[in-house]
C-alpha cells in the first residue's frame, strides 16, 4: 500500500509554517511516498493570490531542489489550491495552464460578496449552517462550469466550524442539495478529495461518509483525492490509512494521484 498525500501546504502559502524540507520530512516520517504541495492561491480581497505570485519563482526553485534530494525516498509533486477561482475564471485558466503544476485543486474558502467561511459566519445558528451550505454548493457548481481544476477540494470545510449546531459532525443534513453535485463532480471527471484534516479536528474522522462516497460512486465517479491539509511538517499524513480504510468500505479501490495534470490510480489495498 502506498500512502499519498495530495493537498498540503508550506511556507509558501501565507497560513503554513514549515519550509519544504520540513514538510517533506514530515512525510518521510509517516510512511507517505507520494506528497504533493498545493499553495494558496486565492482569489480575494485578503491578497490571497498576490502573496503567492510574489513567491512563485523562488518556490518552483526550492522545489526542483527538493524533488531531487529527496528523490530515493520520496515522489514530490507540485500543485496549488485555488480558491475560488469562479470569481475570474479566465485569469484562472491562464495561470493553471501556465504554472507547470501537477495537480490543481479547485476550493472555496470564501462566499460572495468576500465572506470568509472561518471568520465571517455565525455558526451558532443552524439557520446559518444551512444557508451557508445552500449557497457553498451553488457556488461549487458554477466552479465546476466554468473554471480548469482537477481535484475539488474539502467540501467539508464549513463543517469545521459548526461543532455547535451540527454535533455529529453529519452533512447528511444537506443530502438533499450535496446529490445533485457529486453528480455533476462525477459527470465532470474531476475528483471528489477526502480530506483527513477532521482528523486533527473536533470531527475526529477524515471527511467522507459512507453515504457520500456511495452516492459519488454510483453517479459514476471513480477519482477520489485524499490529502491531510497539513500546513506544517508534523500534520503530514495525518489520517491517510483511515480515509483509505473509509474507501475501501466503501468500494473504491485506488486513489488518484496527478502527475502532469493526468490522472493516474493507485492501489490502496
Amino acid at each position: 500500500m502506498i500512502l499519498c498525500d495530495c493537498h498540503d501546504h508550506s511556507w509558501f502559502s501565507f497560513d503554513a509554517v514549515s519550509n519544504i524540507d520540513e514538510m517533506c520530512r514530515g512525510a518521510a516520517s509517516a510512511g507517505v511516498r507520494i506528497l504533493a504541495l498545493t499553495e494558496h492561491y486565492d482569489y480575494d480581497d485578503r491578497g490571497g493570490e498576490r502573496h503567492y505570485g510574489l513567491r512563485h519563482a523562488r518556490r518552483m526553485e526550492e522545489m526542483k531542489l527538493a524533488k531531487a534530494a529527496w528523490a530515493d525516498r520520496l515522489e514530490l509533486l507540485c500543485g496549488i489550491e485555488i480558491g475560488q477561482p469562479h470569481l475570474d475564471p479566465e485569469r484562472s485558466r491562464r495561470f493553471v495552464s501556465e504554472g507547470g503544476f501537477d495537480v490543481v485543486i479547485g476550493s472555496l474558502h470564501d462566499l460572495r460578496p468576500g465572506r470568509d467561511l472561518y471568520r465571517d459566519f455565525d455558526y451558532s445558528s443552524l439557520a446559518v449552517c444551512d444557508a451557508v451550505y445552500a449557497q457553498f454548493f451553488d457556488e461549487a457548481e458554477e466552479m465546476l462550469e466554468a473554471c480548469d481544476f482537477d481535484v475539488f477540494g474539502h467540501f467539508d470545510y464549513p463543517l469545521r466550524m459548526m461543532e455547535k449546531s451540527v454535533p455529529e459532525g453529519s452533512m447528511l443534513r444537506w443530502k438533499e442539495r450535496m446529490l445533485p453535485f457529486l453528480k455533476r463532480l462525477a459527470q465532470s471527471g474531476k475528483a471528489l478529495e477526502i480530506n483527513t484534516s477532521g482528523v486533527r479536528r473536533w470531527l475526529g474522522r477524515p471527511g467522507g461518509e459512507a453515504w457520500l462516497l456511495d452516492a459519488y460512486r454510483q453517479s459514476g465517479g471513480r477519482r477520489i483525492s485524499v490529502g491531510s491539509d497539513a500546513h506544517r511538517g508534523r500534520d503530514v499524513g495525518t489520517g491517510i490509512e483511515a480515509a483509505y480504510r473509509q474507501l475501501l468500505r466503501s468500494g473504491f479501490d485506488s486513489v488518484t494521484v496527478y502527475r502532469g495534470r493526468r490522472p493516474e490510480q493507485i492501489s490502496i489495498r
